[in-house]
């Protein structure tokens, strides 16, 4: 199937100037966002989600005639805002509730509890009390004899009924105090707002913040070994002179990508990172075709000039190119469109990666090939090398 006439003759090369500034242009405004934006909160800084910021996510499904109104002024009293709450799905009854906090008044607990304790069984009873409200729902009491987990369990109940008081697995006389947390608060006030049988909690995830920052650094690096990995595979498979263009290329649709979600509001998460990682898989498949053409035709035509081998072998490949990218986004509209919330972001990042690395596969990966001559220049076959090209045309 030709999408594209067959002996077309479209002077991309010819074009190159005017589209490199482009593509520096706005790779340059996404590099902006991202990394300014990491430091200055802006309306375009990065905006990242639970696994990445640390907090508490809170999957809600509510009766019929409740409201986001109503989950709100439910919700308000225990300190949450407006931008706490918001709709998921397409069925409007199913809402996302975000705190920043891991643990929602877990510090003024976990000190109410070392107060009782000590009181109740003297200062000298207790090693230590280890917890990071901020990291976890349970504190560690370390004590100085057996002390049974029922008994510090029916004293603590007149601090929260809900509280669990267990035997550590890994410490000798130690027991685990386990804070209610945040999902049963929400629970308790939407119970009093709404009524019981008004809500269900679908599900809880809680990440802390320093786990999010450790997901953050590891996605970043993986995208950056994979751009380094793909730069030796290139050089090994191709040239030396032909790897730099497809790393910058695959570069350039992973910061354009980062730079609209940025723009649009769009949230980073662990789908995202995946969305990035086939946006480098697929222009990478894209590049490796035009660069085997280049191949090719390189030593079928040596004694034409690099810019017109580079130019023919694009022509050669466009409609191959096109209909890949077309079918693609077929497949991924289709996701956008019946996948539901949980991977609209992933879709939609696929969706820009795919007329990105399309773009760039053409404008970007092959003309930098022709720029970095100067230092980096490509073997043209010459003599023997000619003569058997010329027979293995014919």
């Amino acid at each position: 199937m030709q999408i594209v006439k067959h002996g077309s003759n479209f002077d991309f090369v010819g074009r190159r100037r005017p589209m490199a500034i482009l593509s520096f242009v706005v790779v340059s405004v996404s590099l902006l966002f991202a990394v300014v934006g990491s430091f200055v909160d802006t309306p375009v800084s990065p905006k990242y989600g639970v696994d990445f910021s640390g907090g508490t996510e809170i999957h809600v499904r509510v009766s019929e005639g409740v409201g986001i109104g109503d989950l709100r002024s439910g919700l308000s009293a225990i300190g949450l805002s407006d931008d706490s709450v918001q709709k998921f799905g397409g069925s409007g009854l199913e809402y996302l509730v975000r705190v920043d906090k891991v643990n929602f008044g877990a510090a003024e607990f976990f000190t109410k509890v070392e107060a009782q304790l000590k009181a109740d069984y003297g200062d000298d009873a207790w090693v230590s009390f280890d917890y990071d409200p901020q990291q976890s729902v349970k504190m560690t009491a370390k004590a100085t004899r057996d002390i049974t987990p029922a008994e510090v369990q029916a004293k603590l109940k007149t601090l929260n009924a809900d509280v669990q008081v267990t035997e550590s697995k890994v410490e000798h006389q130690a027991l685990v105090v386990s804070f209610p947390g945040l999902t049963d608060v929400v629970k308790k006030r939407l119970g009093g707002a709404l009524g019981e049988d008004k809500f269900e909690v679908l599900g809880v995830e809680v990440v802390g913040p320093s786990v999010g920052a450790e997901l953050r650094r590891k996605g970043i690096l993986s995208i950056l070994f994979s751009l380094a990995l793909i730069l030796v595979y290139v050089a090994f498979r191709f040239d030396l002179s032909f790897a730099p263009g497809a790393v910058l290329a695959l570069g350039h649709d992973v910061m354009i990508t980062i730079g609209l979600f940025c723009l649009l509001g769009r949230e980073f998460t662990l789908p995202t990172i995946g969305a990035l990682l086939t946006i480098v898989g697929y222009s990478l498949n894209d590049t490796i075709v035009v660069y085997d053409r280049i191949r090719e035709n390189l030593q079928r035509y040596p004694r034409r000039d690099l810019g017109e081998v580079i130019n023919v072998s694009l022509n050669e490949t466009l409609s191959r190119t096109l209909l890949t990218s077309v079918t693609t986004l077929m497949a991924v509209a289709a996701l956008m469109a019946f996948g539901g919330p949980i991977i609209r972001d992933f879709s939609f990042a696929l969706l820009i990666g795919v007329l990105v690395g399309t773009y760039s596969s053409i404008f970007v990966a092959s003309p930098m090939i022709l720029f970095l001559q100067k230092w980096l220049p490509v073997e043209v076959p010459t003599g023997d090398q000619e003569a058997e090209a010329s027979r293995h045309a014919r």
